[in-house]
């Protein structure tokens, strides 16, 4: 029975669990339907570049064809703006996605070096310590939520593509205000139904995946951050265990150090279970590791700015002007259909909001967590690292859109 029970504690620890090699990918099936990935990542022979190539050029083209045949449709129907207000803010999504296909076609390298960077500097224990950590929970987190958030977008585009139909037939109501042409053949009509759904499936990849680009990336920071202030809690510990202190008589003497940490980490968990030497990657002082730690999430932080900051603004310019159109819509027919599109474009420029302060408070408790590493029982060196460890999360790790715009509460409450 007593075997039992060892077995099954340590099938649902995470300690023992094996390191991931690719951090990421979840997302990249849904990068390369819209895109934003090629299909083959190294191209080796010409039809593998011949298909990239292709491939992309057809998204864009689907995705322009549908912007076009609204441009033209408000063209020949234009009477004044404000009659035209709603179909104007049907093109902003669709601005945006053609602008976000083709940022990520031109910056694809860049967004390669930044995949392999996580994968080849991330940690994925902490320190061998009284407490320990492994990235399993943020990295579980970041890949449920971008199951959940593609199956929520494609859901949504299937009913504003399904729905009209249904009501056309149904109620015999023209489709022409939905497909921004003027047929009435039904070859046509299934011609331009199927070009309409692949559109606004590429529209929903095309937004919905850099919310989930950026959210998962944000998650597996803050999992990073969740191990600095974990092996920073330990570093004490963490020596004691190199010195030949037994795991078992620390954790005796120091019991209630799981309720301290309970509520400091937003993702992944620490427990009292004790690391085996050779989880602790080589590491031959604590603080060094932590150092090291901290460098990897300073220079992630910067390249994952650098990348997504265009993006950002521009998503936050198209949910800006998007809110404003239905807010106005809203004032001449106040229906439930108005109120669910609200709530939708609220919901998108929450998420980068919420993941962007996710960032913002795990990175202010490493000072914290530094404070508890049991300082004034160390020696001068110790603590000179220490302090240069501090010095280095002086700096407020905050994303911004186009380098000014904090991507926190504060933004999504002001907008």
């Amino acid at each position: 029975m007593e075997e039992f029970i060892s077995k099954f504690k340590k099938s649902k620890d995470t300690i023992s669990s094996e390191k991931v090699k690719n951090y990421t990918h979840y997302m990249e099936i849904s990068l390369k339907i819209v895109g934003c990935w090629d299909w083959y990542e190294k191209p080796r022979k010409e039809y593998q570049i011949f298909i990239n190539n292709i491939y992309l050029c057809i998204v864009l083209f689907v995705l322009s064809n549908l912007l076009l045949s609204l441009i033209v449709n408000l063209y020949t129907e234009w009477s004044d703006i404000m009659s035209s207000l709603e179909k104007m803010a049907d093109g902003l999504p669709l601005i945006a996605s053609v602008l976000i296909v083709s940022y990520f076609a031109t910056k694809k390298e860049i967004l390669y070096e930044l995949v392999k960077y996580i994968n080849d500097n991330f940690k994925w224990r902490s320190a061998r310590g009284l407490t320990n950590m492994t990235m399993v929970n943020s990295h579980k987190t970041a890949k449920n939520f971008a199951f959940f958030y593609t199956a929520c977008t494609i859901f949504s585009v299937t009913m504003y593509v399904i729905m009209p139909v249904v009501v056309h037939l149904w109620t015999k109501q023209p489709l022409q205000p939905w497909i921004y042409t003027d047929i009435s053949y039904t070859p046509f009509i299934v011609l331009i139904f199927l070009r309409q759904c692949l559109a606004q499936a590429f529209v929903a990849l095309a937004l919905g995946q850099f919310s989930v680009f950026f959210a998962c990336n944000s998650i597996l920071l803050c999992g990073q951050l969740d191990l600095l202030c974990c092996c920073l809690r330990n570093v004490r510990y963490t020596a004691l265990l190199k010195a030949g202190v037994q795991h078992s008589a620390l954790s005796k003497l120091y019991s209630d150090i799981k309720e301290d940490e309970k509520h400091n980490y937003l993702y992944n968990k620490a427990e009292m279970i004790d690391s085996n030497s050779e989880y602790d990657n080589a590491t031959s002082e604590a603080l060094r590791e932590c150092a090291r730690v901290c460098q990897v999430i300073n220079v992630y932080k910067e390249r994952f700015e650098k990348f997504v900051s265009p993006v950002l603004v521009l998503r936050v310019v198209q949910v800006t002007l998007y809110l404003c159109t239905l807010l106005y819509a809203a004032t001449l027919k106040f229906d439930m259909i108005t109120v669910e599109y609200l709530v939708a474009v609220a919901l998108d420029i929450y998420v980068y909001c919420y993941f962007g302060n996710q960032i913002i408070i795990q990175a202010d408790r490493v000072s914290t967590a530094a404070y508890q590493s049991a300082w004034p029982a160390m020696g001068a060196r110790p603590r000179r690292l220490l302090l240069n460890v501090l010095l280095a999360t002086l700096k407020p790790v905050i994303v911004r859109a186009g380098g000014f715009l904090p991507m926190n509460l504060h933004t999504f409450v002001v907008v």
